[in-house]
């Protein structure tokens, strides 16, 4: 048993567990109305010879971001600046210092106050750096030299026309690192895991991060010189569509000082901006969008309606399986069928829903055996509590991602833990030992071998469907806050899911039944007594759910990739 479970922890440090690595490279901000929503972003520098290239996309939920310039004066430099005024995402400076982010997990830092302090909000450190700033010295001196806000939930990438760049982030004691690419031929490669503490990330391993190292290696051993076309096939292969999507990416040459910008992955339609002529003539801040032709907006418009496509369609499946569920309450006191063990089928309408009203109307079909007939209900009562904590499992999970990152240890605790202990400390144990008049305590440690054998049954099923169905309805603009209609959505999946491993537990009930093995359905109404197998009993059966799991658990894996 301790072999099998370094096993399953070994397993389940795979990035892909219950979530695609995609899901995983979602990053979070902060929007105007204290929603917290997902963005994402990947950096890059390259220097090849006298070519130096910036280059950042910005990967968010929204159908636009924002362009404005703030022009220099004797106070500090000219930038220009897209995201929003709030939440600069990408600048560039007059002096050829360009800068972005990468979203990480909340992190507390050293602030240290007795440096020179900052003003403002979060944002203003960034723009304080870029407005009195030209190069990558300056900026490594600055920050050494200023207060820290006490916490950072991002790391900021720097570059200067030298090739000289840095990336900013938060290392395990607190204190900034300072990750260098020194001036001359390389590169430096930041998305959404702290290079210096990859523990504080998102996306960590980041596919994102190492196809970008793979291609600028290659840019770098090539024998041409480097253009803005290689730096935008770098961008182009790691563009996100998806559970977040690429508004826009920003492709600098800072030898030249020339920007070029391309809306929602459109690589074929760049607008060009030359930074010294932008400054010294700003065009009017607004939308991004309205620097590029109607076609491009077009087309633009049409990737975003497609984008959201997902959460129209959790609108419609959750609004669906809540109407079928008030459906299948009232068919439940209006078809003909015994009144008693409305104690048992209602509460399980209300969660496997017309499931669980197919299941009762089987059961007391009169053509159906006794023995057919209980082992129905058995399977049904074992197969709700596992329903109901997988998705509690499923929502702790995104909300933990949310508010600092879930570790590989708390995806098994939850996916693992949570149904079983659900399962045989709050139905199993005391609706039983309440039914059944037994001792709660005793009947506790004599329910276990059951529980275990069951939950591993149901989660076989679940993992094999609900897994990839899942992942296909994450569009995390409507996930953060957690809207009830994709709950629901969750809800109806891995109800369905649960199906194979329902199939599962009903032959496991028909090997116990014939043995006289009976708890649900003294709940449910019909005679008889509690009595559940004991260890010397069902010990053999523990392997066999166990193999089972893992079963599910390898096909749900293996259909996420």
């Amino acid at each position: 048993m301790k072999t099998l479970i370094i096993f399953l922890l070994l397993l389940l440090s795979k990035p892909y567990f219950l979530f695609s690595q995609n899901c995983f490279a979602i990053t979070y901000a902060q929007s105007a109305d204290n929603r917290i929503i997902p963005s994402g972003c990947s950096v890059i520098t390259i220097s090849k010879g006298e070519n130096v290239f910036f280059a950042g996309n910005d990967d968010y939920i929204n159908s636009d971001s924002y362009y404005w310039v703030q022009s220099g004066d004797s106070s500090g430099y000219g930038v220009i600046w897209i995201g929003t005024p709030d939440n600069p995402q990408q600048g560039v400076n007059e002096k050829g210092l360009a800068y972005d982010a990468n979203g990480l997990p909340r992190f507390e830092v050293n602030p240290h106050t007795e440096r020179i302090p900052v003003a403002g909000e979060y944002h203003n450190y960034v723009m304080q750096i870029m407005h009195e700033c030209s190069t990558v010295e300056e900026v490594i001196g600055w920050a050494n030299k200023h207060q820290r806000f006490p916490y950072m939930h991002d790391q900021m990438h720097f570059a200067d026309k030298k090739g000289d760049a840095v990336i900013i982030s938060a290392g395990k004691d607190g204190e900034m690192v300072f990750t260098r690419k020194t001036p001359g031929d390389g590169f430096l490669v930041s998305t959404n895991f702290n290079v210096a503490n990859p523990s504080n990330g998102f996306n960590y391993p980041c596919w994102r991060f190492d196809k970008a190292n793979e291609l600028l290696r290659q840019l770098i051993d090539k024998e041409e010189s480097l253009s803005f076309n290689d730096v935008t096939k770098v961008m182009d292969s790691v563009h996100q569509e998806g559970a977040s999507w690429t508004i826009e990416t920003m492709v600098t040459d800072l030898t030249d000082g020339v920007m070029y910008l391309y809306y929602f992955y459109q690589y074929e339609n760049p607008v060009i901006i030359n930074v010294k002529d932008e400054l010294a003539n700003p065009r009017e801040a607004g939308p991004l969008s309205s620097l590029f032709p109607e076609d491009v907006q077009q087309e633009a418009a049409k990737r975003y309606l497609k984008m959201t496509k997902t959460i129209r369609i959790n609108n419609v499946a959750g609004r669906t399986w809540s109407g079928l569920i008030v459906i299948s309450l009232v068919l439940l006191f209006i078809l003909p069928a015994r009144n008693k063990g409305l104690r048992f089928w209602i509460p399980y309408v209300f969660v496997l829903g017309p499931l669980a009203l197919v299941a009762r109307i089987i059961a007391f079909n009169s053509v159906k055996t006794s023995k057919w007939r209980n082992a129905l209900i058995e399977t049904v009562g074992n197969l709700v509590p596992v329903v109901i904590a997988y998705l509690i499992a499923e929502v702790i999970l995104i909300l933990k991602a949310v508010s600092g990152g879930v570790s590989q240890q708390q995806q098994v605790l939850f996916i693992l833990g949570l149904p079983l202990l659900t399962a045989w400390i709050i139905f199993h144990s005391p609706l039983l030992a309440l039914a059944g008049r037994k001792n709660f305590v005793k009947f506790l440690f004599q329910r276990f071998p059951q529980v275990l054998v069951t939950t591993n049954l149901a989660l076989a099923g679940i993992f094999a469907v609900s897994m990839v169905l899942v992942n296909k309805t994450i569009a995390m603009s409507q996930i953060i806050p957690l809207s009830p209609w994709i709950v629901m959505t969750w809800l109806a999946i891995i109800a369905v899911g649960s199906l194979p491993g329902g199939l599962l537990i009903f032959f496991y009930e028909l090997w116990a039944i014939k043995r006289g093995y009976l708890a649900w359905n003294l709940f449910a109404g019909n005679e008889g007594e509690v009595c559940t197998p004991g260890w010397s009993k069902i010990w053999w059966w523990i392997p066999i759910s166990i193999l089972f799991l893992f079963v599910g658990l390898f096909t749900g894996v293996a259909l996420l990739r």
